[in-house]
């Protein structure tokens, strides 16, 4: 149990698909609740019936916002592919189902005038807690074991299609532009290996007699693929790193997506679901 919950999980992030699931889902449950009015839901007012209930889905939608989008935002090192793991999904997927029963107790017996007692938000939390865990525990495996079927079913894929990759028989040469004023640096391209965002700096493995070598400079990762745009193996595949396609020796998968193996080289290049078209075109 603890090997599997210790496995690579993709980590939420602040972008527009999650922004799109927490509204859908707060507008999913309002509807939900107003056609069927679900667990003797009365509230006792009349008066702006319509809105009282729907404020239930606002809370889903806040709450979920802040867990997909906020929290991602403010703590990027926490919820990166390189640090989360399955276990916190499933944490995170608990917290969620208890804030937002927290949020709702608080919110109905507000509207219903009922006065606070611990024993009962008690009693409200570990029912939410024993009902939860086991089908969140049971979606997030499922769902843990189709992305990992998935991604190695097509890293297979492209290495039974691999072409044999030919050597250059001219060196080729790329000179990039910083950003500042007036600083370039070159490199050869049969010496480059990768290179990784760093906020507005980019860190670049180059081979330097034999020995790889880590050299940063003051260009973001999107200026430095706008002016490798003509080459056709230097390409993006993360929106954290940029590759040198002919070091790759092995593709695998796991539940984040593609992994790159590259020719004498420990550091493993993920590849995202929006760059994965471009490494089975040049495979």
């Amino acid at each position: 149990m603890l090997r599997i919950i210790s496995k690579e999980y993709p980590a939420p992030r602040p972008v527009l698909k999650s922004l799109i699931i927490a509204v859908s889902s707060g507008l999913f449950i309002a509807l939900f609740l107003l056609y069927f009015q679900p667990f003797n839901l009365h509230l006792n007012t009349d008066e702006n019936m319509v809105f009282h209930i729907s404020f239930f889905g606002c809370i889903t939608t806040f709450v979920l916002l802040v867990f997909l989008y906020v929290f991602p935002l403010l703590l990027p090192n926490l919820f990166s592919d390189k640090n989360w793991k399955l276990g916190y999904q499933m944490i995170l997927n608990m917290l969620v189902i208890i804030t937002i029963a927290i949020f709702n107790s608080i919110y109905s017996n507000y509207v219903n005038s009922i006065p606070f007692y611990w024993d009962s938000y008690w009693l409200i939390l570990s029912r939410t807690f024993v009902l939860g865990i086991l089908p969140i525990a049971f979606i997030t495996f499922i769902d843990y074991h189709q992305k990992v079927k998935y991604n190695l079913n097509l890293a297979t894929d492209i290495l039974k299609n691999k072409k044999e990759i030919l050597k250059d028989s001219k060196e080729v040469t790329h000179q990039i532009s910083t950003d500042l004023k007036n600083e370039t640096f070159s490199f050869s391209e049969n010496d480059f290996n990768y290179a990784i965002a760093d906020t507005n700096y980019t860190d670049i493995y180059i081979l330097d007699e034999n020995t790889l070598k880590k050299v940063t400079y003051r260009v973001t990762l999107s200026s430095f693929e706008t002016q490798l745009k003509e080459s056709p193996n230097l390409k993006r595949c993360h929106r954290s790193h940029l590759v040198n396609l002919k070091k790759v020796k092995n593709i695998s998968g796991n539940a984040q997506g593609l992994k790159l193996e590259l020719i004498n080289q420990s550091e493993i290049i993920p590849v995202s679901r929006k760059y994965i078209t471009i490494v089975k075109q040049f495979f």
